[in-house]
């Protein structure tokens, strides 16, 4: 992939990752700061922007998005790899968030 291509794909990603997280805070607020593990001061600012705005902070060359779990075990919940029922997949599927929550706590606090 060319370098070009590269930051054109992280532009849309920023752009597509800011309109989304704005549309969750104007419709839940406190759902979105727990879905986006973001602080309230910038859930905020954020609510606020304007369109020129958001397309202004997406042209960064960074992505301003990141997963937030590295953990074995959650990628493992997530993707049901062994789960070989679908009350175990439901379960796994809890117990993943349930992790993440716990993540998202102790990062927020």
């Amino acid at each position: 992939m060319q370098t070009e291509q590269l930051s054109n794909e992280i532009r849309e990603l920023n752009l597509s990752f800011l309109m989304l997280a704005q549309a969750m805070i104007r419709k839940d607020k406190a759902q979105a700061l727990f879905r986006l593990g973001m602080s309230e001061a910038a859930a905020e600012l954020l609510a606020q922007m304007s369109v020129q705005q958001l397309v202004r902070v997406a042209s960064r060359n960074m992505m301003l998005c990141s997963m937030r779990f590295g953990d074995d075990v959650v990628w493992s919940l997530l993707t049901e790899r062994h789960a070989a029922q679908a009350v175990d997949a439901n379960a796994d599927r809890l117990h993943a968030s349930v992790l993440m929550a716990s993540r998202a706590a102790t990062a927020t606090a």
